[in-house]
């Protein structure tokens, strides 16, 4: 099962439903190649998400959507977040670091908002996403 079927699975439960394996971490990234490859700040590392992150994710991004969105257009926008989790975490436009152990990754995308990840360190040469959110892009104040 992909995480993309993850989410739809996710998708169509009820907020609060309690799942099984909630704990259970998928990997969802190795970071060895890319285009920041060597120069990655976790170079190396492998990235992994649990059940319960990837449901919470579900359950916020559907509710914050579905105020300007029909239903199926939350679901593709949410599906596409998820697919798109690889490639954020390893060729990100910005990363960001918030002390002590707050990692962000952004990836900006022509006429979509962008995607953040929040990953904290989870064990050695180990990263556990925290969150993911949509960013509309912010005016420049010059």
């Amino acid at each position: 099962m992909t995480l993309a079927d993850l989410v739809g699975e996710y998708y169509k439960l009820e907020d609060g439903f309690i799942i099984d394996k909630a704990l259970e971490p998928l990997r969802v990234a190795d970071i060895k190649d890319g285009k920041y490859a060597e120069k990655h700040p976790h170079h190396g590392y492998r990235v992994y998400i649990t059940r319960r992150a990837v449901k919470h994710f579900v359950e916020e991004r559907r509710r914050e959507l579905s105020k300007k969105h029909k239903p199926a257009e939350v679901l593709t926008k949410i599906t596409f977040a998820a697919e798109q989790i690889e490639d954020v975490v390893i060729n990100f436009d910005l990363y960001e670091l918030e002390p002590p152990e707050k990692h962000f990754y952004i990836k900006f995308y022509s006429g979509e908002p962008s995607i953040r990840i929040l990953c904290e360190p989870s064990g050695e040469q180990r990263l556990e996403i925290c969150s993911i959110h949509f960013q509309k892009k912010k005016k420049r104040k010059d």
